[in-house]
């Protein structure tokens, strides 16, 4: 009887001794033989302040960085310095034509100049268009610009130069008297203030 009960004590014993140094379930098992150190603080935790979980020292690098470039939304506008310039020398509004003796003497002085830079033709092409090129409009400069100097047939002015049509006053007809006749030179300008330029340059009827 004393046997049999020794032997159900020693089993109690054992089953006890083996539910306490099991493992509970759902916690990490006790590992004897780790050293315990109260001041270890686990990377990422709560209490790990100089680097904690999702953060990183890059970062911080990355936010500090100058962005170079246009200004985001947001940003102040690029200030601007520089000024426009403006010709405050130039008309706003045009200048009333009218006919007066010194508008007819330019008239006759521009379609001189024009005939007598057309008549010289004893220089090279490109001096002769040089010359002729800055009396002309904009519209008659591809009409004469093409025209051989060879071909010309007047080679100087010998008389004086009169205005033969001054019916509207942005339009002239002066004839210039020349070694194979009277050139007839149509001339316009843009309003009052503006110089006479050659529209076209007729050459005397029948040649």
């Amino acid at each position: 009887m004393k046997r049999t009960v020794i032997v159900v004590l020693t089993v109690v014993a054992l089953a006890i001794g083996t539910w306490i140094g099991w493992p509970r379930e759902g916690g990490p098992a006790a590992d004897p033989t780790a050293e315990v150190n109260p001041g270890a603080v686990a990377p990422g935790s709560q209490d790990d302040f100089d680097n904690p979980v999702g953060t990183s020292d890059d970062a911080d690098d990355a936010a500090t960085e100058e962005v170079d470039g246009d200004p985001a939304a947001g940003d102040p506008a690029v200030e601007v310095t520089a000024e426009p310039e403006f010709d405050e020398t130039a008309p706003t509004e045009p200048v009333e034509a009218t006919w007066d003796e010194t508008v007819r003497q330019a008239a006759r002085d521009a379609a001189v100049a024009t005939v007598s830079a057309f008549a010289a033709t004893d220089q090279a092409e490109d001096a002769w268009w040089d010359g002729l090129k800055p009396l002309l409009t904009p519209q008659a400069q591809p009409v004469y610009q093409d025209v051989d100097p060879r071909l010309v047939p007047v080679t100087d002015v010998t008389g004086d130069p009169e205005v033969t049509d001054e019916t509207s006053t942005l339009l002239a007809e002066v004839a210039v008297p020349t070694d194979v006749g009277p050139y007839t030179v149509l001339l316009t300008r843009a309003d009052g203030g503006a110089p006479w330029l050659a529209e076209q340059i007729r050459p005397p009827e029948g040649s």
